[in-house]
């Protein structure tokens, strides 16, 4: 059914499984070696990489303890920037479990080389992937594309890396509705660094990122929109947070005032520190890609 933006788009967008785990790459070759961001200014040489090893094991025990499965990609060498998997593709769930992801076109060409590797780990656990042509431009996976939880919706911004071509590309792939988020740019150059969808009517939101337009279209969706501490969400990554089924979000632990706001709106804040990777503009989402329910769910898509 063709998507209608009003405030009823419940009542007509089916209801997809909860997710049933995460993929995650080992920091093994992360640093930063050059500036694709303004976080990554002045930081070339200064990635401690033990640290970063022991912070995301950390980051891997806190979802396993939480309930949550944990899929390894394999890194690759010269992938410097790839324990953030979240941006190799868009996996788009199913109604009744399992799902399909469509790969990235990335701006950088050291990125580039990620993608093979993520497409060979989720073909491996039985997640078809397709290619978008090469004329749709460019679009960089969960960074840019959200899926509104356990909804057949997704979010696309473009403005910033990713471009409103390619959003228009992957609806027409994938027959997912993909509503257009118009960016201002840096240093928000991804949906995920301004942007957290916790449950299909809440998202925690840093409204100077967006353009008018898109502001709009979040009031529309959602009824409830938590506004992140501004200086947490433009320093500290605040807005990179995962929510989880259950309620518990995952925050970096520099943003306790965002995380105070999630806590008074009844969610579970679960701070994390993962300092190191904020050198290299990325925090928790970007760290993780979010993995369907196997097939065979019994989630009702019409309930």
């Amino acid at each position: 059914m063709t998507f209608a933006l009003d405030t009823d788009w419940r009542d007509h967008v089916v209801r997809t499984p909860p997710l049933d785990g995460v993929l995650m790459c080992p920091p093994e070759h992360f640093d930063v070696v050059d500036e694709k961001n303004v976080f990554m200014a002045g930081q070339q040489g200064r990635v401690d990489r033990s640290l970063a090893l022991s912070q995301w094991k950390a980051l891997v025990e806190t979802y396993e303890r939480l309930g949550v499965d944990v899929e390894r990609l394999q890194p690759t060498a010269g992938c410097e920037d790839m324990v953030f998997c979240a941006n190799g593709a868009c996996l788009l769930p199913d109604v009744f479990g399992g799902g399909e992801a469509f790969l990235s076109r990335m701006n950088h060409p050291s990125r580039r080389a990620e993608v093979p590797a993520v497409r060979h780990a989720l073909e491996d656990l039985g997640i078809p992937c397709h290619e978008l042509p090469e004329s749709a431009g460019l679009i960089e996976g969960h960074g840019d594309v959200l899926v509104v939880p356990g909804r057949r919706l997704a979010l696309g911004g473009h403005g910033g890396r990713s471009e409103r071509t390619a959003l228009t590309a992957l609806e027409a792939a994938s027959g997912w509705p993909v509503v257009p988020l118009p960016l201002v740019g840096s240093p928000f150059y991804h949906l995920d660094t301004a942007l957290a969808l916790l449950d299909d009517e809440t998202a925690l939101v840093h409204r100077p990122a967006f353009l008018p337009a898109a502001l709009t279209t979040l009031e529309t969706l959602f009824p409830r929109l938590i506004d992140a501490d501004p200086i947490e969400a433009a320093e500290q990554m605040a807005c990179n947070a995962h929510g989880l089924a259950d309620g518990h979000v995952l925050i970096a632990v520099q943003a306790p005032r965002t995380a105070e706001r999630l806590a008074a709106n009844g969610f579970t804040p679960v701070p994390v520190d993962v300092s190191e990777f904020h050198r290299s503009g990325g925090s928790v989402f970007c760290m993780r890609m979010d993995l369907p329910s196997r097939v065979g769910s019994t989630a009702d898509p019409d309930r």
